[in-house]
């Protein structure tokens, strides 16, 4: 297992790769080193499924924030450079 303590740390911390992919990072809620294992083993699993690290990208266009977001805000604040452009 890749599991350790850096120095004189509290935190547990993992390393390992995965098809050429570096995953790390700290385990702070593990008080032990087999919790520490049971927690990184979970991670990887997350990791051979596909849902480790996965964000939601929004759905909306560029354009649609343009013109709904963007825009209104700058004709409230005077933004004349936003004004020009369009």
């Amino acid at each position: 297992m890749s599991v350790y303590k850096r120095g004189k740390g509290t935190h547990w911390h993992y390393y390992f790769r995965v098809r050429g992919v570096r995953y790390r990072g700290s385990i702070p809620e593990a008080t032990t080193k087999q919790k520490a294992e049971q927690a990184e083993s979970k991670i990887k699993q997350e990791i051979f499924e596909g849902r480790f690290g996965k964000v939601e990208a929004g759905t909306m266009k560029l354009t649609d924030f343009i013109d709904d977001i963007y825009m209104p805000w700058a004709k409230s604040n005077n933004f004349e450079l936003a004004l020009s452009t369009r």
